[in-house]
């Protein structure tokens, strides 16, 4: 099997906003980074990735880029950005950041002279963008060119008065989409990448790399997701990218890619494609949506679980990569709610469950991601009032809920449920006011059981939940998890999540009890020749029997 460094290494990702302030603004900053280092080290971490750095107006908390070339103030200099690498290098850490090509801010140099007619160089920077005439109905009135929907709720389309031409924009209207079909707008992309190269960068996050190609005819649909979503065409940008840049500096680049069939994944991120190295796909991540609701619908609303699918999941992507790429693993991102908030129990069994869902992914082959906070069990945000949230999407998704009927406490129980910002708040690291986060107020609030759930707390912990993803983390370098061959066992059992793993000296069997009732499960025939290695519970109630989220690691000697 093909061996390259990013096989081996322990990813965690970290939302440079809400990490660590040190100029006491109340933002975290590449300062507060490099603050933490030894922290990461400690916990077993290998390559570090940042979310956006660049220049932003904080549309979108830095997705929306004015300049390539600029680290936002918000988070200090580019001289800060060079010690942090220089820094992590030293301890012998990667650094990646996230690279956002789809679309830039609409205040980028770019979009101002695309939209300007009177500026020198519009007719230059103009096709850099996407843009449509309206079309007008026998009264005057103008209306759309499509009915496509943002993915942040509304039109894609935002009109432009001067030049009377409607840009699109995929996400929010301050993002206008970039138009990859431009030669010369893709030159340009590629020499800010060698740029951030040439620093010492180690690889990139590729946001929304399945969105750079449209459909140019434009035909009218809705939500239309299928005309700026996976179509063909945006595989020949990534293999250029790659071709060009990627492979040559040996780079790790992370994609994302919801949906893709065997055949696409490996087009993505096969040992033989020039594209990416990781995939990150999403089919586990949703796995307790209530499709008759459609009040608080898609994403919003919270239904059982489908352990099943999840499973099923996890096993698929396995398959799918062996012996022909890499798998990936992760529960969550800046994108979704808190994990044990999400498919554990943050309340009554805050730490068992948390440490049952660390047992349930860790153990698996391929290369992990952890997101900050999870190895504390950070939870949801308990904001009380709708200007507590931060993220654009909170704002128009609020409206959304109102319109179709929802109370306001029906809605705001939605955003506390599945918002972005539930993983985006400050990051818990003492008792201290703010949660050590920062001296002063911090841009988002601070959840209110930082003083119960934070690192120093758990550090003195034996059995906390950081102790157990740091024990986690060093075995999977001590048995090479990620070269394991895993099988899941009754993949079907809608409460019990069995696998078994070979790792280099030991197989394991983890068995765990996702749900809050105690589950009778016949494990123990399958146990033969096993001993109980780890467990997320003080004693055994019986073999056979798991407790509310109780977990256990099960391992034997080749």
């Amino acid at each position: 099997m093909k061996k390259y460094w990013w096989q081996d290494t322990i990813i965690y990702q970290v939302y440079l906003r809400s990490f660590q302030d040190t100029n006491a603004d109340g933002i975290g900053d590449l300062q507060g980074v490099i603050k933490r280092l030894d922290y990461l080290t400690w916990l077993g971490v290998d390559t570090l990735w940042i979310s956006p750095h660049y220049d932003s107006p904080m549309d979108d908390n830095g997705y929306d880029v004015r300049d390539f070339y600029k680290v936002s103030p918000d988070y200090g200099t580019l001289d800060d950005f060079k010690t942090l690498v220089s820094e992590a290098h030293k301890r012998n850490m990667k650094v990646i950041t996230d690279l956002v090509l789809n679309h830039t801010s609409d205040e980028h140099p770019w979009f101002k002279a695309a939209q300007d007619p009177t500026h020198p160089e519009h007719e230059h920077y103009h096709d850099f963008y996407i843009w449509q005439k309206p079309t007008y109905t026998k009264r005057g009135e103008r209306t759309l060119p499509t009915r496509w929907v943002s993915w942040f709720g509304g039109p894609v389309w935002e009109y432009n008065a001067a030049l009377d031409q409607y840009y699109l924009h995929i996400f929010s209207k301050k993002m206008p989409d970039l138009n990859w079909r431009n030669k010369t707008m893709r030159e340009a992309l590629k020499t800010m990448i060698k740029w951030w190269i040439d620093l010492g960068v180690d690889g990139f996050r590729v946001d929304a790399s399945n969105h750079l190609e449209k459909n140019w005819d434009f035909p009218d649909a809705k939500p239309g997701y299928e005309h700026f979503s996976s179509l063909p065409k945006h595989h020949e940008y990534l293999e250029e990218l790659g071709a060009e840049l990627f492979k040559p500096n040996n780079l790790l680049i992370i994609g994302e890619a919801g949906g893709a069939t065997k055949k696409e994944a490996l087009q993505y991120a096969g040992f033989d494609s020039n594209e990416f190295n990781l995939l990150i796909q999403f089919e586990h991540c949703w796995a307790d949506t209530d499709s008759d609701n459609t009040v608080t619908s898609g994403k919003w609303a919270t239904g059982p679980l489908n352990l099943p699918k999840i499973k099923k999941s996890f096993a698929h992507w396995i398959d799918v990569f062996k012996n022909n790429g890499w798998n990936t693993i992760y529960w969550a991102n800046h994108d979704m709610p808190r994990i044990v908030s999400h498919y554990g129990d943050d309340q009554r069994y805050h730490a068992r469950s948390a440490k049952m869902l660390a047992y349930a992914l860790y153990v698996l082959p391929g290369t992990p991601i952890v997101y900050y906070g999870e190895e504390i069990g950070m939870t949801n945000v308990d904001y009380e009032h709708l200007t507590d949230f931060r993220d654009v999407e909170v704002y128009t998704e609020y409206e959304n809920f109102i319109r179709r009927g929802a109370t306001h406490e029906r809605a705001m129980q939605a955003l506390r449920d599945r918002s972005r910002d539930n993983a985006r708040s400050p990051m818990q690291w003492s008792d201290e006011a703010y949660a050590g986060f920062s001296p002063v107020s911090p841009w988002m609030k601070v959840n209110k059981n930082a003083a119960s759930i934070n690192v120093n707390l758990q550090r003195h912990q034996d059995d906390s939940i950081l102790m157990t993803y740091k024990d986690l983390l060093a075995l999977r370098k001590a048995e090479a998890l990620a070269h394991g061959e895993a099988t899941f066992i009754d993949l079907d059992h809608p409460k019990a999540y069995c696998v078994k793993t070979v790792g280099k000296s030991h197989t394991y069997i983890v068995v765990a009890n996702f749900s809050d009732a105690t589950l009778d499960y016949p494990i123990e025939p399958k146990l033969k020749g096993y001993k109980l290695f780890m467990i997320n519970v003080s004693t055994i109630q019986s073999t056979n029997t798991l407790v509310p989220y109780e977990a256990r690691i099960y391992r034997k000697r080749h």
